[in-house]
């Protein structure tokens, strides 16, 4: 199959269908699973023919329908997304696109945007018709009901990443991290300003310091007067005893008749 070719007629019979409702799209595209082999188109679909009139609800609702041919398409599904224009919630739009889907696998082999448009239009018609039908607490209770289910799949499967998310989660987390730097660095800042001695606590601890190694400096020098002091007291004195012992020996007259008798009477 010439995938190409088959692809160049299909666009060629949209244009002559939907003329200007065919436009080609220039907008943000689901950054996976988006594998389009050239331009992305968009659609408007409502729920009211061309011309028609008198559709109860029709003009509250309104949805676009993003196509993108794939390499091989149409032998596989091509690239496919719907979004809310007007009264549709993200439940409405959810169930439209499992119809497609449905839609997209019967139709595999054979050009399919016409038929995936039909289809869709012939959904809101009858979105339409049963919001026409419900009564004011009915469409409460189905509101609250797709809101829940809404909030269960997200539960289940976390929240899908869009531009649009990823850029708003981007910019806060950006915000929280400069936020906590600057706290982180007044934190710094407090410290150091905390460890710094004032002009005042500076000069006491200086005087402080001068006035110990003085201490110490006096003390040793004490000792060392006083090491001196005993030395000399006590030289002093041995040289007193030997001049008094020379003396005493100086003075004995050992001639004497008094020292003989003492001498000879001992003996």
């Amino acid at each position: 199959m010439d995938y190409a070719s088959e692809q160049q007629m299909e666009l060629e019979a949209l244009e002559a269908i939907y003329m200007d409702e065919l436009q080609v799209y220039d907008g943000d595209t689901p950054s996976g699973g988006w594998p389009a082999a050239g331009e992305t188109y968009k659609i408007v679909v409502t729920p009211q023919e061309d011309g028609e009139n008198g559709l109860a609800g029709a003009e509250e609702l309104e949805m676009e329908l993003l196509f993108a041919h794939t390499a091989k398409y149409p032998e596989e599904a091509p690239c496919l997304k719907l979004r809310s224009s007007k009264g549709l919630s993200d439940a409405d739009i959810e169930r439209c696109f499992r119809m497609l889907m449905d839609q997209v696998e019967e139709n595999k082999g054979m050009p399919m945007i016409y038929t995936l448009v039909t289809a869709a239009k012939e959904w809101l018609r009858g979105r339409a018709a049963e919001t026409q039908q419900e009564t004011p607490e009915q469409a409460q209770r189905r509101l609250a009901a797709e809101d829940e289910a809404k909030r269960a799949a997200i539960r289940a499967m976390g929240t899908m990443v869009t531009p649009e998310n990823f850029r708003e989660w981007k910019a806060k987390f950006d915000a929280e991290q400069r936020a906590a730097k600057a706290k982180a660095m007044e934190g710094l800042l407090d410290a150091d300003k905390a460890r710094r001695l004032t002009g005042k606590q500076w000069f006491m601890q200086d005087k402080n310091k001068t006035y110990t190694e003085q201490q110490h400096e006096d003390e040793d020098s004490s000792d060392e007067d006083y090491y001196d002091g005993e030395h000399q007291e006590g030289g002093q004195d041995k040289s007193e005893g030997r001049r008094g012992l020379e003396a005493d020996i100086a003075g004995i007259d050992f001639d004497s008749d008094d020292d003989e008798g003492m001498l000879e009477g001992e003996g």
